[in-house]
């Protein structure tokens, strides 16, 4: 294995220095990397995370079973996150059995935003691999050491990217997820002129959109410093995309690579980036378990190859996806997947899948309904009627509800061609049913 993994070939030709050599080594140095790095994460997730110990036990295999990457798909249980619940719950471990037992590695324990269930804790140790993959991320976007970055605390309450940052010599503008904020930010964007800012989600650019409207400030002189924004917490957009863009603002979607660490897209537009000496990912049929192809879509499962505090061990994400291994034109060689949404929040209408992500367009586009915020009513798998509920901005009536009702059943029982109700809200009173900034996209009632 020593041979196999000398640092030269990691990769023989020069590369960008924007990038790290690893995120250009060849597929030969990643596969044999993987393969022995799954077999160290096997034995080190059994002896250490008690839950994947009974999950192992529970299915008659222990570490010595797992000799190669063949071994491992074909041997290895799967894990996801309600197993994680249940064994919180159960035993009262507030790491729900994943946070290996060695003395001193827990530095401190954040939370999940509990958007779509309650919040998930995450313990973090000194280096984790979120950090490391939003390290590379930085630097990639153009952040060097003496650079600002605006840091906005969104729901994702952890504090390992923000220590990451010190490590890179880069200095932190914090602010809070609030309208309030939106003078504050600006004021300290053409003082410190940062390079970066991170995370900027819909609310942020809802209340920045909002804010600009009243002040009548200059976007582009606010954001003239800026080389990009990382885009997370929910899909993004087209109608928020142009806007940040005609603010001279580049934003890169962020997503996390199922709970092992972060993925964001390049500039090459095509897929968040999965680092693979980081993680191991595979795509599986969410019924059949069965391994899907790449390129087809299935379920991102996935395990962490270096992480000895939390090691998830294949990792059902809940993520649909579709998975590219090609090089990308950014330069790197490792996967890529596209996001098409949970499948927990896929339903089925008259035999047709519609995911929330396919329905925003249609929302955000109106004036009234600009802040994209609706949810889909499922209260069966497979329903004979597409039913919504949609908030809209009373200050933004053009006529009447009636009239923007007709307009956007209009518009989307076009879009999927199948039976539609809509129901429509006051925004305010839609943003009271999820955690602050977010609602789940998909509720029941």
């Amino acid at each position: 294995m020593a041979n196999l993994l000398h640092a030269r070939d990691i990769n023989s030709q020069s590369y960008p220095d924007f990038l790290d050599p690893i995120e250009t080594a060849s597929r030969g140095y990643l596969d044999a990397l993987q393969e022995g790095a799954l077999v160290s994460t096997s034995a080190h997730g059994y002896r250490y995370a008690p839950l994947i110990r009974e999950l192992w036990d529970g299915s008659g295999i222990k570490p010595s079973d797992i000799r190669s990457k063949a071994d491992f798909q074909e041997k290895a249980p799967f894990l996801d996150k309600d197993m994680i619940r249940a064994y919180r719950d159960g035993r009262g471990d507030p790491s729900g059995g994943m946070s290996a037992a060695v003395p001193g590695e827990t530095v401190y324990i954040g939370t999940t935003s509990g958007t779509t269930g309650d919040p998930t804790p995450v313990p973090c140790g000194r280096r984790s691999p979120s950090e490391e993959s939003f390290a590379r991320d930085q630097w990639y976007f153009g952040a060097r050491p003496g650079d600002y970055m605006a840091w906005i605390m969104f729901t994702f309450r952890t504090g390992h990217r923000r220590r990451i940052m010190g490590e890179m010599g880069i200095a932190e503008l914090l602010f809070s997820m609030s309208p309030a904020e939106m003078p504050r930010l600006c004021e300290a964007s053409r003082i410190y002129r940062p390079t970066f800012m991170s995370i900027m989600p819909n609310p942020l650019i809802l209340a920045l959109e909002q804010h600009f409207e009243r002040s009548g400030e200059d976007p582009v002189d606010v954001f003239k410093s800026y080389k990009g924004a990382l885009f997370g917490g929910e899909p993004l957009g087209e109608r928020l995309r142009n806007l940040t863009k005609s603010w001279g603002l580049e934003l890169f979607e962020n997503t996390a690579l199922g709970d092992v660490c972060g993925a964001s897209e390049c500039r090459m537009r095509n897929g968040f980036h999965a680092y693979e000496d980081l993680a191991f990912i595979e795509c599986i049929d969410p019924v059949t378990l069965e391994q899907v192809p790449d390129g087809q879509i299935g379920e991102l499962v996935v395990t962490t190859l270096v992480d000895r505090l939390t090691p998830l061990v294949r990792y059902r994400s809940g993520d649909l996806v579709t998975i590219d291994r090609s090089p990308c034109g950014c330069g790197r060689t490792h996967a890529r997947f596209k996001l098409l949404g949970r499948a927990s929040d896929q339903v089925l209408v008259k035999g047709r899948s519609i995911l929330p992500r396919e329905v925003l367009g249609h929302v955000e586009c109106h004036s009234e309904t600009r802040a994209g915020l609706f949810q889909i009513i499922r209260t069966d798998r497979e329903m004979d009627e597409l039913a919504l509920r949609i908030g809209y901005d009373l200050t933004r009536l053009k006529t009447d509800v009636a009239e923007l009702h007709a307009r956007l059943h209009d518009r989307i029982s076009t879009a999927f061609d199948v039976p539609l109700r809509v129901e429509l809200v006051d925004e305010q009173e839609l943003l009271k049913l999820g955690p602050p900034h977010k609602i789940p996209r998909v509720t029941k009632q």
